[in-house]
């Protein structure tokens, strides 16, 4: 008889809320050199939800299962397969809004008995984002980073990282209940509002920041380029209006602001399996030390997956929805 399990899958592009279902499927079968997780935790995460509107760097080919990251334990292994049956780990693999996921032992992270799985859930993606982010400002002490959705994962770990490197952080916020949050973690917090933007950054030493990070798009991405000083440069890493990210011709031309752009997966791609177990022990490390939050505000069972995501979706929030099993 075939053992079965339950698999959260979209048939068609669109909001998450709407298209998302949880459904039965076959548990899955590990290949020789690959592994089966038992998947215990799971974040909803602004790329998931790209994912499933169309969105993301990744186009779903469907029907298609959701999930980028989770926690869980390792059940069985093909031959020569990674961590033995019992072992803890940390997935970066795709697919992981599901009971059971099957994949290569390269995208797991053994999670050491001190960390949570709520925790360990979330250690893939916001805390080597903000890492790497860093790594690419390549911030002196003393120099300026402004950053928008600061009060996000990533903002607060980044902002948290930035102040141990004697870096100053220009914080842009919509909602001014995170104000003491993003103050007590070192950041000077601003309204990110047309009228609030412009005059703040003309009041940062050296005439503005030398790095900006954009997680919105749209007009906040505006807004962010004038906290630049000339020169400066502009990392756009997430999307959550959804809109084109909007730079003004006359920053571009008359005061020389770069634009680039930050994928995580393209990024881990270029490292070498040494690097990433390296970036592997800074994020537990940064984890532990408390620089990089994994809190929590909802937790809901797979089955519960569209309740989830309404949830995920409204704004003011300062920790993660996770699914449970």
């Amino acid at each position: 008889m075939e053992r079965t399990m339950r698999m959260v899958r979209f048939d068609r592009v669109g909001d998450p809320g709407e298209v998302l279902a949880c459904v039965d499927a076959p548990v899955p079968d590990p290949a020789p050199g690959q592994v089966r997780v038992r998947i215990t935790a799971r974040p909803v995460n602004p790329s998931d939800l790209l994912f499933v509107r169309g969105r993301y760097g990744r186009r779903p080919a469907l029907p298609s299962p959701v999930g980028f990251e989770a926690v869980g334990v390792v059940e069985t292994a093909g031959e020569g397969g990674g961590p033995p049956p019992g072992t803890r780990v940390a997935v970066d693999a795709f697919g992981t809004w599901q009971d059971q996921v099957v994949t290569e032992p390269g995208g797991l992270t053994v999670v050491p008995d001190d960390i949570s799985d709520e925790t360990a859930c979330q250690l893939m993606i916001n805390p080597a984002t903000a890492l790497l982010l860093l790594r690419l400002a390549r911030l002196r002490p003393g120099q300026w980073l402004a950053l928008n959705a600061a009060a996000s994962a990533v903002g607060r770990g980044v902002i948290s990282l930035a102040a141990r490197e004697g870096v100053r952080c220009l914080a842009l916020v919509r909602d001014r209940r995170h104000t003491a949050l993003l103050e007590s973690l070192g950041a000077v917090v601003i309204d990110d509002s047309p009228a609030a933007v412009p005059e703040s950054a003309e009041r940062l030493p050296g005439s503005g920041a030398a790095v900006a990070l954009d997680a919105v798009g749209g007009a906040a991405t505006t807004r962010l380029a004038r906290c630049l000083s000339d020169g400066g440069r502009l990392i756009c890493y997430g999307m959550l209006a959804e809109d084109p990210a909007v730079v003004p011709v006359e920053d571009l031309v008359f005061r020389s602001v770069q634009v680039s752009g930050f994928w995580l997966p393209e990024h881990l791609r270029k490292l070498t399996a040494a690097q990433r177990a390296e970036l592997g022990d800074e994020v537990i490390a940064a984890v532990r030390s408390g620089a990089v939050a994994t809190d929590v505000a909802a937790r809901f069972p797979l089955s519960d997956v569209r309740d989830a995501v309404q949830q995920a979706a409204r704004p003011g929030r300062t920790g993660k929805v996770l699914l449970v099993s």
